[in-house]
């Protein structure tokens, strides 16, 4: 890794036009390859910034995607009974979320940035369905609801991931991806920032998927549900009707 992104910094000195603090960044792996033992995996971003000038220099990398709609119940007690009550519905909320930074993210001085890109869990627009019929008190409650249960399962993690500098121009960001990340799209953004303003960006991309079997019975699941149901229930009875032939009490 260190030989590649010096390769960069070389790049980045000796291209036609290079300007002040010029940013080139890629990512370890562009497929995660999901199958039937995998258990999570890591991500490495890292690329080079050629600083030209005084100041200081901050990289923000994040990993975002698939957006997905989500529907939130909030649970109320009916005579006696727990039942679905008020619900909120949001569309294009990120499945997986996570941030690395030089420094944390409340000292770089680039909130207007921060909130234009939403890079931040608490800065994630989050615009329910019917907006303009819905209290506000309301939408904050469950789009912070939305948040605390993506930190649970462990796809907004809450642990600070680092930006490491290595001299002057590499730097290097870690992600880990758990075993419950959802398969599609997603996207490893690096922000370069000096002083608290945005001076460079770049965005690279990133695919999991299943793989194998699993991808099969997952295509199968998905594009045809009631063969595959059909399919699971004769699976079922066949499997029964074979496990009562063999361990048939003889007479």
């Amino acid at each position: 890794m260190r030989r590649l992104a010096a390769a960069l910094v070389v790049l980045l000195a000796l291209a036609p036009g290079a300007r002040a603090d010029s940013l080139m960044s890629d990512i370890s792996n562009r497929i995660i390859a999901i199958t039937s033992s995998f258990t999570g995996t890591s991500i490495l971003v890292f690329g080079a910034v050629v600083p030209d000038g005084p100041g200081k220099r901050d990289v923000v990398v994040v990993l975002r995607g698939p957006d997905q709609a989500v529907r939130l119940h909030r649970k109320e007690r009916f005579a006696g009974i727990w039942m679905n009550g008020v619900t909120e519905s949001f569309d294009d909320v990120p499945a997986f979320f996570a941030v690395a930074t030089t420094r944390p993210l409340a000292v770089l001085g680039a909130d207007s940035a921060l909130g234009r890109h939403q890079i931040g869990a608490t800065r994630l627009r989050q615009t329910p369905r019917g907006a303009d019929t819905q209290p506000a008190e309301q939408a904050d409650e469950f789009r912070q609801a939305q948040i605390r249960l993506k930190e649970r399962a462990g796809l907004y993690p809450t642990a600070p991931n680092q930006v490491t500098f290595i001299g002057t121009s590499l730097f290097r960001a870690a992600f880990q991806i758990p075993s419950n990340v959802p398969i599609g799209n997603y996207r490893a953004e690096i922000y370069l920032f000096r002083d608290g303003d945005l001076i460079g960006a770049q965005s690279s991309a990133l695919f999991v998927d299943k793989i194998g079997l699993e991808r099969w019975v997952y295509s199968f699941a998905t594009q045809s549900p009631a063969l595959y149901g059909l399919a699971a229930i004769i699976i079922a009875l066949a499997i029964g009707w074979l496990a009562g032939a063999l361990f048939r009490p003889k007479t």
